[in-house]
């Protein structure tokens, strides 16, 4: 798919340069955008289970070189795919290139099988919400970014929190777990984070009733720790709701100078009050949105 001045390819390793390139140029002024040299960035793929065989690049020329200049990136689980980022540099846009990108990447995954293709898009972000709109997208439910402001809450609870062996940890925790994650907090890609997570058990008169994976990041402030919540459970069928406040109050006393965050938990979480009620903000929010590939 191409003109004179630009076109999109579809990933293998030749290109792994001018997909790190599309990237940084495409999310450079994003809210939260990085920027990643080349290393930086096959770790990026890798632990989001992005696939570049059905990802694309667009490709813009600059004199005689062809250069990345955005990217449609693209993770596939048989027969559902998720586009993990759009972004076009912003030289080049409001062209119609992104709609293209999403265009390509749709009927690529589709030919591989899935008939489910899924993303996330910032509220605030109207641009891209009306693109997607209109290329047939739907809104699923609303995706909350919390994060804790302060270390050291007020919060003190005697709950027995001991580290637990992370595998066992992501297979009880998603075994609870009766709400659908987010596609980047789903089983498979929590599982890529493995060897650096950490894991805690909660239990109650030698019963196991919580568990909690998260994943160490780099400190902002030299000697204060950051911990990403990668996935949380408690014991089905019981008090939920108080187990789910029991399990992030024991986290916070258990690691009392820590900052937390957790990205894109679902509104309707039975977490959302203990949350609140632990010290927890609403930082942000995305909407999920779906597209039927059987449909196009």
């Amino acid at each position: 798919m191409q003109n004179g001045d630009w076109r999109i390819e579809f990933g293998s390793d030749s290109l792994l340069s001018a997909f790190c390139a599309g990237f940084n140029a495409g999310f450079g002024d994003y809210k939260y955008g990085a920027q990643m040299d080349e290393p930086q960035f096959v770790k990026f793929l890798a632990r989001s289970g992005v696939d570049l065989q059905h990802s694309a690049v667009l490709l813009h020329r600059n004199n005689r070189e062809w250069q990345g200049v955005g990217v449609a990136l693209v993770a596939l689980d048989e027969e559902h795919a998720w586009c993990s980022g759009l972004a076009v540099t912003p030289s080049l846009r409001n062209m119609g290139l992104g709609r293209r990108l999403m265009e390509a990447i749709q009927v690529k995954v589709a030919q591989a099988g899935a008939k489910m293709l899924r993303l996330e898009v910032l509220a605030d972000n109207a641009p891209a919400r009306q693109l997607y709109t209109s290329l047939g997208y739907t809104p699923l439910r609303n995706l909350i970014y919390w994060r804790t402001i302060s270390a050291s809450p007020d919060i003190h609870w005697d709950a027995e929190l001991h580290a637990a062996n992370p595998a066992e940890a992501i297979e009880r925790v998603f075994a609870w777990q009766r709400l659908a994650p987010a596609w980047q907090r789903s089983q498979r890609v929590v599982a890529l984070y493995l060897d650096d997570l950490w894991a805690y058990r909660m239990q109650h008169g030698g019963k196991t009733t919580g568990w909690i994976v998260c994943l160490p990041t780099e400190p902002k402030r030299p000697g204060q720790p950051r911990l990403r919540i990668m996935a949380m459970g408690v014991h089905p069928g019981e008090d939920e709701t108080t187990l789910a406040h029991q399990l992030l109050a024991s986290l916070r006393t258990h690691q009392p100078d820590a900052m937390f965050s957790l990205i894109n938990e679902p509104e309707e979480s039975i977490f959302t009050e203990a949350l609140e009620s632990t010290g927890f903000i609403e930082v942000d929010r995305q909407i999920e949105m779906v597209q039927c590939l059987e449909t196009l």
